[in-house]
Order: structure tokens, then sequence, then C-alpha cells
């Protein structure tokens, strides 16, 4: 079994494929084989934004700076349809950065890009905004071998292996920090 799958079914249900964790290095393929160019570079800050902060794709439109432009935080939303996902307090998000193979945290000022009003892509509605990232990606063979290999593990790459991978990073370096779940 692959270490960060999320595949605990019981025995009598019907076997769901899992959201794949995409791993550090396939982020880094994945974004250095994004097209330099304007919308390349869109696409890019949006894939970053979700792999540092486990963002869903719609979140990425409610994004805020605060606290001298050092803080990120996810402005509160009314519910609605749309909005059910959301809670409506704002809230702080902590970066799980990226690292690279030799372990060096990637540092893409996120904070700071966001507080300069650095475009994202186009995303539409909040329900179409992972379709729309998605489609981008569909096209590109690096995208096409991730969802590859998350088949042969019985998972599915999609938007939400990017909030996967914050995941299981954050859980990792609760373990490397001596914490764990059943402390009181």
């Amino acid at each position: 079994t692959r270490t960060g799958a999320l595949s605990k079914q019981p025995k009598n249900s019907q076997p769901k494929s899992s959201i794949y964790a995409l791993q550090d290095s396939e982020i880094l393929e994945l974004l250095a084989a994004l097209p330099q160019s304007t919308m390349g570079r869109r696409y890019g800050f949006a894939f970053q934004l979700m792999a540092t902060y486990g963002l869903r794709a719609a979140e990425l439109r409610y994004l805020q700076v605060r606290n001298q432009e050092s803080e990120l935080w996810l402005r509160a939303r009314r519910h609605g349809t749309e909005h059910s996902f959301r809670s409506s307090e704002s809230c702080k998000l902590e970066a799980v950065p990226v690292v690279n193979i030799d372990g060096i945290p990637q540092e893409w000022n996120l904070v700071a890009r966001v507080a300069m009003g650095e475009r994202l892509p186009p995303l539409g509605s909040d329900s179409e905004a992972s379709q729309h990232l998605e489609s981008y990606l569909n096209d590109r063979p690096v995208w096409r071998e991730v969802q590859n290999k998350a088949l042969r593990f019985g998972e599915q790459a999609m938007m939400n292996s990017f909030r996967q991978r914050y995941a299981c990073a954050a859980h990792n370096l609760c373990d490397t920090d001596g914490s764990t779940d059943t402390q009181l």
C-alpha cells in the first residue's frame, strides 16, 4: 500500500476509488511542463496555491491577505447551494510547502503574489472551477502520466489531489514532530 493513500472501506461496501495524493515531485513536474505563457503562469499560480494551502479550486476566488500582507486567509462567504462547503467564518491558511527532491521547500512567495493581485486563470463559477482547471491539465502528457500512475494504485488523480497532497504532507509533519492523534 502506498503511504498517504486514504482508501479504508468497510468490508460490505462497494469499493470506491480514492483520491490520489500528488507527490511533491509530480507537482514540480506538472509546473515545469506548463507553457511559459501568460495563461501557463496563471494556471501554475493556481496549482501552487492549491498544493501549498490545500485549497479546493473554487476557494481560489476567495483569498485575502491580512496582517501587513504576511498572512493568507480564506474570506467568509454566505451559504447557498454553491457555497455549501465553506464556512461563514474567515479562516487563516497555513502553508505546507512543496519540497524538491533535496527536501528544500519551494519559495513561491504566494502571499506576496496574492497581495499584488497576480491573476489566476479563468475559473468560472464555484461549481465549474475544478472542471476549468482539470480541462487545462488534461491536455498535458505529464498529467496523463500522473492519472495512469494513480489508476495503478486504484486511485483517481483529480483537482482534489492537490488538496490530498496537503492533507498527507500535514499529517506527515505531525508524525515527524512527535505529535500523535491519541495524545490528550
